[in-house]
């Protein structure tokens, strides 16, 4: 019973640590792209949503998929790299993001170790 528990208290602490790194990474990343990225406007490219086209400095259409809706789209692209875009989120959701990402990551890796020695009492144990 024992190691079941410290099996799914694992897994749920390293999902946790994942979900909430993938939240921090992107805030930061947008929060870069923002200050030094150049900001595209986008068509969209397809009747349905998700699709939108825009161009690059040297006037080369580009595309990405993306679950936005509306006739543009606003992304944000690195200037040494115009295929990598991104589409901003709102700032409260971004500020939400931020937060509850630097809080998973902060809650699971507590929960990483603490599963890390309970499996070291466990194999002692027995």
């Amino acid at each position: 019973m024992g190691s079941v528990v410290t099996i799914l208290l694992g897994g749920l602490a390293w999902l946790g640590l994942w979900t909430g790194l993938y939240g921090v990474i992107r805030a930061r990343r947008e929060r870069r792209l923002r200050r030094c990225g150049v900001t595209v406007t986008a068509t969209r490219a397809t009747m349905s949503r998700g699709g939108g086209v825009y161009p690059d400095a040297t006037g080369t259409y580009r595309g990405f998929l993306h679950g936005e809706a509306g006739p543009t789209i606003t992304a944000i692209q690195p200037p040494e790299d115009p295929a990598d875009v991104l589409v901003p989120m709102p700032p409260f959701t971004h500020l939400v993001g931020t937060y509850a990402g630097a809080f998973l990551v902060f809650c699971s890796g507590v929960m990483v170790v603490l599963h890390a020695v309970m499996a070291l009492i466990f194999f002692l144990d027995g």
